[in-house]
């Protein structure tokens, strides 16, 4: 069976659904727990839309029939992308709302010793040829891929932007994201440096804009690794400069009278 042009709209429906409801209960929460700013309501509101539209358009044809560097670039968009947007989206009140009504468990994935590994685990557990190449062939189990980086996105990132559960360091979380760029940055450069394809449905998929499958692969380990380094560093030089400021407020309030 021919593929679908690659211009048309595809769509994994259980991400509308959780988008719409993600709504929801943010304007719920905005009403019953803490008004958010506009600037807020708009982060939480870009972040939703990065997942729908990543996952129900033109991108999904692409990645699911086409091209790995498509697949990767739908990946960092809900992985890397949409739940920072999502997490500073929500005014300090929500965070804790959000907190509480996860209780014990959520304190302890949110935990960095907890929520790094899992992080990683399913960065690369995701990517393994056994399960993409499974995963593409299959098509249900795509969800699962998609629901588990958004999952493992929220809590890894929830650390880094949330006080609750538990606060943690600036310089805790200067380490944590140091450890999580270079940890997950073995998989990007093994896209970029393999001379072969990792994936078999990719070597048999139609090919666009004369990518081969080798090709496509380099150029989705290019995408991810520039992608992340963007990332990682804006949020690295962010809690450095606050690390900075603490070290002088504290230095000032030592040589205070």
């Amino acid at each position: 069976m021919n593929p679908p042009a690659s211009t048309s709209f595809s769509f994994e429906w259980i991400f509308l659904v959780l988008g719409a409801a993600a709504v929801v209960g943010y304007v719920r929460m905005a009403r019953t727990v803490e008004r958010p700013s506009r600037g807020r309501a708009a982060l939480f509101g870009l972040g939703v839309a990065l997942v729908v539209f990543s996952l129900n358009s033109p991108l999904e044809t692409i990645a699911v029939h086409y091209l790995l560097v498509i697949h990767l670039l739908q990946n960092v968009m809900i992985a890397d992308w949409a739940p920072p947007l999502l997490i500073l989206g929500l005014t300090p009140a929500m965070r804790t709302a959000v907190s509480r009504r996860g209780g014990r468990p959520f304190e302890l994935a949110t935990r960095p010793a907890v929520a790094l590994p899992l992080w990683l685990a399913v960065w690369y557990g995701v990517h393994l040829p056994p399960f993409y190449d499974w995963a593409l062939r299959t098509g249900w189990p795509l969800n699962l891929e998609h629901g588990l980086l958004i999952l493992a996105g929220l809590l890894f990132w929830w650390p880094v932007f949330s006080d609750a559960p538990q606060h943690v360091s600036t310089a805790v979380r200067l380490a944590y994201l140091g450890i999580a760029f270079v940890g997950s940055a073995f998989l990007s450069l093994a896209y970029i440096f393999s001379a072969r394809a990792f994936y078999a449905f990719y070597e048999h998929a139609p090919r666009l804009w004369g990518l081969s499958a080798t090709k496509d692969q380099n150029l989705g380990g290019i995408l991810m690794n520039g992608e992340q380094l963007i990332v990682f560093f804006a949020a690295l030089s962010y809690f450095l400069l606050r690390l900075l400021s603490e070290e002088d407020e504290a230095q000032r309030a030592l040589e205070r009278p």
